[in-house]
Formats: structure tokens, sequence, C-alpha cells
């Protein structure tokens, strides 16, 4: 057998090895390759460009699949990695079947590419189990879920070289769910891969880390790799807390990791005066979530009312006006509202129109809250 780039001459044997594979699918009742997919005009032009790559044996086509970066048919949180390649539309002949040319033909792209990328990404039916126990007797392992805008899939990826992240949302994948991906992707907005791990799973799965987990960061981390180092934060103290508090910062586009470093650094509700500067420091700077985690600090570490002359002194320093950091504002004085009556003319006074209406708005949804319980 031998491994070629495929040429236009031989779409037309492509093309029914398409139509076999296709009618075979029917036959075994697998909801895959609807319609009219792959067409005629996708494969011409996967092929035209350099994409296509066949298998042949006595000038016999036996299997074909498209070669390409994961960025040319995923978005860019699809996986955990973005220095991937992919292929798509793999295929082998009836006459051909249980015969390893699909294993073929995908060892000789994963050793095309070696030297090009981090691995390969693949998205795959859930109900295609031929394919995944191929793909997995391989070494391609699960990776968690993505939602296309074609369907429900789970994450398969082969990485050359895992490094200790790998490892981890691996593990992490099989705590993962579709439901929770949309959830979270609703909630909020972020640049990074979601795996869809609850909370309390994360939590719990880091009882098992050290800290060395910090140096292991990386521009690759998704959310929740920063939020299992934010849980880490319990373990710390003083000088290193600091630190590594704004380690996370650096890759944080998000509430929800300000949020959970702030419920995380116990040593800060423990000693509060120690780490004025530092927040004073973080509220100064011109970085959204930076200012934001240190108003949810002060919201969760700073509950006694000895603290709030010197927490409305610390706001004063807050020089942006963004959504996420009013929000956190109004929510901040709200919970001081109910032990201090007085903060409701203080915010009403001291802060513009958007800040009192979020403020009242929280005071609104706490006694409901209240009432409720």
């Amino acid at each position: 057998m031998e491994y070629v780039i495929a040429n236009l001459n031989d779409i037309d044997e492509i093309i029914k090895i398409k139509d076999e594979v296709k009618l075979r699918l029917k036959e075994e009742k697998l909801n895959v390759w609807l319609g009219d997919y792959p067409t005629y005009e996708l494969i011409y032009e996967e092929i035209k460009n350099g994409r296509g790559r066949i298998v042949k044996e006595n000038n016999i086509i036996l299997g074909y699949a498209s070669l390409h970066h994961i960025n040319l048919e995923y978005p860019s949180d699809t996986f955990c990695h973005n220095d991937l390649y992919s292929f798509s539309r793999l295929m082998t002949r009836n006459l051909s079947l249980n015969k390893g040319i699909a294993t073929f033909l995908i060892n000789n792209m994963l050793n095309e590419v070696k030297d090009k990328c981090y691995g390969f990404g693949l998205i795959v039916d859930d109900c295609n189990i031929k394919a995944i126990n191929l793909y997995k007797k391989i070494g391609f392992k699960f990776e968690g879920y993505s939602k296309q805008i074609y369907g429900d899939f789970i994450n398969l990826t082969y990485y050359y070289n895992n490094n200790y992240l790998d490892l981890i949302n691996y593990d992490l994948a099989n705590l993962s769910s579709l439901n929770t991906i949309l959830f979270n992707k609703k909630l909020y907005k972020t640049k990074y891969k979601i795996l869809g791990v609850k909370i309390k799973d994360l939590r719990l799965y880091s009882k098992k880390l050290d800290l060395n987990y910090f140096n292991k960061l990386n521009d690759n981390v998704n959310i929740e790799n920063l939020i299992l180092a934010s849980c880490l934060l319990k373990k710390l103290k003083e000088e290193e807390l600091i630190n590594k508090i704004n380690l996370i910062l650096k890759y944080c586009d998000t509430w929800a990791i300000t949020d959970s470093i702030a419920t995380n650094v116990i040593d800060i509700g423990k000693n509060p005066t120690y780490y004025l500067d530092y927040i004073l420091s973080l509220i100064k700077s011109d970085k959204e979530f930076y200012v934001r985690c240190a108003i949810v600090i002060l919201l969760n570490q700073y509950k006694k009312i000895e603290f709030y002359d010197k927490i409305k002194e610390l706001v004063k320093n807050i020089k942006i006006d963004t959504y996420y950091v009013n929000m956190a504002i109004a929510w901040l004085f709200c919970k001081m509202s109910f032990n201090d009556s007085s903060i409701i003319d203080y915010v009403k006074n001291n802060f513009n129109l958007e800040i009192n209406k979020m403020f009242l708005q929280k005071r609104r949804d706490s006694l409901r809250e209240r009432k409720i319980k």
C-alpha cells in the first residue's frame, strides 16, 4: 500500500467510495453524513488545495481523507490546544473493510505533520461507535464535548507529547458534560476553552493537586485550569498568595475567575490588614478584571463593619467604568447596606446612575431571596 496526496484525476473514484460509504452508513442506521454531504464541490476543493490524502494499492484507491489544520473547520475554542491538525471525511471502500486501510491512512497523516503541530483533534458523532473505537485504538483520547452548528459531538485528541496539563484535562473531560458547557457559555464570555466541569467537581479534583500546578499554567489553559488554580489559593499565605493571584489574573478575561479567586483567598479573611495595600494596587489598575477581583475580595473577605470606611476609601480610587466593575461595586455595597443602612444614601450620593440602578436591583433581589428563605 502507498500513501499519497490525491489529485483531481482521482476525484471520480473518491466520489464512488463516498457513495459506498453513505449507503453503508444508511444500512447501519448511523445518523451521520446526512443529505448530500460530503458534496462533490467540497471534495474537489480540498483535493485542489492539496488537502486530499489517499491510500492506493495496485493503482486502486482504497481510502480517502482530508488533512487540514483545525482552524479550517472548527471554532478556536473546540479543543484545549489550537496548534492542531485534523482529518475529515475519512472513507474506505467496501472491499477493503477490516483490512487496516483506515488505520494505515490515519497513522500516515499523524506522521506527515508531526513536526508541524502539537497533535490532532477530531470531533465525532457519539453514535459512530466503530469510528470512536478505531481512533482510541490508535491513541486518541476523550477530551470532552463540543456543540457545532451542525450538531453535538465528542472531542478526541492525539498529542505527540502529553504535558502535565494535558493529562489533567483528560481527567477533567471525564467529569464534563455538554449541558454544563452550554450553561457556562451562556453565563460568561471567555476566549478560553470551556470543558464543562461543575464547580463542586473542580473543588474535589483540586485536592489531588500540589502547588507545582501553578508552574504548569501556560497560554493553552482552559477555564477549568484557572478555576483549579484559584481553588489552590486556599493553601497559600501572604506574598506567596499575592504572587499566585497575580499569576492567575494574567490569564483572566471573565468574572468567573475573579469571583472564584475571591472565595478561595481565605488567608486574606484571616489577616485582612496585611493585604490592604495589595487590594489598593489592584483597584488602581486599568485592567477590568484586576479591579473586579479586588472588589469581590472586599465583598468576600472584608465583611466586618469595622472595614466599611476603609472600603469606601479604597473604592474611590477606581478609575475605570465598565459593566463588570460597576456590577461588583453595586454588589459589594448592597451586602454592606444590610449591616449599615446609611450605605443606601452613601451609594446614592457617591456613585453614578448605572451603579445606583444596579445597587437597587441587587437589594430587591436580596430582599426577595430573604423572604423566600
